[in-house]
């Protein structure tokens, strides 16, 4: 299934649930409108205007920590490629015949690590980051044979950046997600916001529930993108590995 066809079911579903339980919620406000003794649409409409409030304020959060941690993937990517290419600048510093073979491990490094989701779907990520770890700890024995050459040192402290900025990418792009107890509690939120509307709008005698499917679209779209945003490598907004693409393309042409 392609990413927009997941957008658009992820927002369907959305959309649905929010409508059945705004439907819930006029079914409750037709139910109390036949009573003798009828609540009053005023005080409901100052719950409704509490809870639409802090469905905002759920979705605002949950939107603001999903784009946090993408801008700080992307921020990612480039700091890899910073460290790729000081790694391979300072494989000079080893013997010329180290160099040439450390500088093909490298090159390999970087040209497994720039991939485009968008043109390889399947493309399997736990085998990208055991061979990434396997040149890694390669390019580290190697470096440690010719530990006694005094400048070496300057190489391992650019092996050492290298592996630190793959564990942060790692942690970020696999491990490191929203929270799924803050999905969980927005929707929570939306489903109570959309049941009190329903709600008001029965009492008050409104008969026009068109109206609101702008509404719900309207927060739907925002709840899912959102969820894409905390989707690095599956959805529509997917983090940007054009920086890593360029390097791969620079090493491979020098």
């Amino acid at each position: 299934m392609s990413a927009f066809a997941g957008f658009v079911g992820v927002l369907s579903l959305a959309v649905f649930a929010s409508w059945l339980a705004f439907s819930l919620g006029r079914w409750l406000g037709t139910r109390e409108a036949r009573r003798d003794d009828r609540e009053h649409d005023a005080p409901v409409g100052s719950v409704v205007a509490a809870t639409l409030g802090l469905l905002a304020f759920s979705l605002a959060m949950a939107f603001n920590m999903a784009h946090t941690k993408h801008s700080d993937r992307k921020a990612l990517v480039r700091e890899d490629v910073k460290a790729i290419q000081m790694a391979y600048d300072r494989a000079m510093l080893l013997p010329p015949e180290a160099t040439k073979s450390a500088h093909e491990r490298i090159l390999e490094y970087a040209q497994i690590r720039a991939f485009d989701t968008f043109s390889q779907p399947d493309l399997p990520l736990e085998l990208i980051i055991r061979r990434s770890e396997e040149i890694q700890h390669e390019l580290w024995l190697q470096a440690v044979a010719h530990r006694e050459h005094t400048n070496v040192r300057f190489y391992m402290d650019a092996l050492s950046n290298l592996k630190n900025v793959h564990a942060e990418r790692v942690t970020m792009g696999v491990h490191d997600h929203v929270p799924i107890f803050v999905w969980l509690s927005l929707a929570f939120v939306t489903a109570l916001g959309m049941i009190t509307m329903g709600y008001q709008a029965s009492l008050a005698g409104s008969r026009r529930t068109m109206a609101m499917i702008p509404l719900i679209v309207a927060f739907g779209v925002v709840f899912c993108l959102a969820l894409d945003l905390d989707r690095p490598q599956q959805g529509l907004l997917r983090v940007d590995q054009s920086p890593m693409l360029r390097l791969a393309q620079a090493l491979q042409a020098d």
